[in-house]
């Protein structure tokens, strides 16, 4: 998929973007451990599609729906995180670590950004869980 030229235009400075693309992330993951489902209705794209760990796809009603429902896991924490701008798009993949009933597990994750209309929207996320060895 190739770029106008107005799109390039576009596209936010790149420290700019790993900056405010971090702050996302945090954000992200803060609205996670808080079920802030309003926060994710503002900030996903409403062609917004997540593929859990369990290979499922859900679009944003759906995500919505289980982020207001809780995260079920406690003790949230994240690093590893990675931003890659690539013009108005950029790839933030990191990793979540957490316990669920009391035993640790942790999901990598890859967050697809776009920038629309003045502000970065996730336009798709992709989960994996991180085996245990």
């Amino acid at each position: 998929m190739s770029q106008t030229s107005a799109e390039l235009a576009a596209a936010p400075d790149e420290a700019d973007a790993v900056r405010e693309l971090h702050e996302l992330n945090a954000q992200y993951i803060r609205a996670f451990v808080e079920s802030d489902a309003g926060w994710y209705g503002e900030h996903l794209a409403d062609d917004f599609v997540c593929t859990g760990a369990d290979g499922c796809r859900i679009g944003k009603d759906e995500f919505l729906r289980q982020a207001a429902a809780g995260p079920g896991v406690s003790d949230v924490s994240y690093d590893e995180v990675d931003v890659h701008p690539l013009g108005n798009v950029a790839l933030v993949h990191g990793v979540t670590n957490y316990l669920r009933h009391g035993v640790p597990a942790s999901t990598r994750y890859t967050d697809v950004w776009q920038f629309r209309d003045g502000g970065w929207q996730a336009v798709a996320a992709q989960l994996t869980t991180v085996s245990r060895r």
